[in-house]
């Protein structure tokens, strides 16, 4: 099996009526194609963990690449795996993990969470909740 973490600038127009598109579709397509993760939007910026099968995995990822709701994408972590992550979710989302908190504590205290991709995810959060410079943008997204 293999996990593939990415990052990618949303569309500034993203409502979230769009979020709830890519999220019915994940889930009924990752249901089909045997795959799980997770899907973090901080308000500029997704980060999804996506695990399974290989060849699921990467003919995912190439749709995923060609969605117009984002851009930038970059692949930060690619690795094979024996046990999934997020085995328990086709596709987990909540805005800035809110209300699931309690599920990393578990996963991570079970050490089911990889320690590299739990400290990623608390960096990406933590980013998600910065305020922009008082009287400008903000900066790099």
């Amino acid at each position: 099996m293999l996990s593939v973490i990415y990052v990618s600038v949303a569309d500034p127009l993203l409502s979230s009526a769009d979020i709830d598109a890519i999220l019915v579709t994940a889930r009924r397509n990752n249901a089909r194609d045997a795959l799980t993760g997770a899907l973090i939007y901080n308000g500029h910026n997704f980060m999804q963990l996506l695990e399974g099968p290989a060849d699921r995995v990467d003919a995912c990822l190439a749709a995923i690449r060609a969605d117009e709701r984002h851009s930038g994408m970059i692949e930060i972590r690619r690795r094979a795996i024996e046990q999934r992550d997020f085995a328990d979710w086709t596709m987990l989302y909540e805005p800035g993990l809110r209300g699931h908190e309690a599920e990393f504590a578990r996963l991570a205290a079970d050490g089911r969470l990889d320690p590299e991709f739990e400290h990623m995810l608390g960096n990406f959060v933590a980013l998600g909740r910065r305020s922009p410079p008082p009287g400008g943008q903000a900066g790099l997204q």
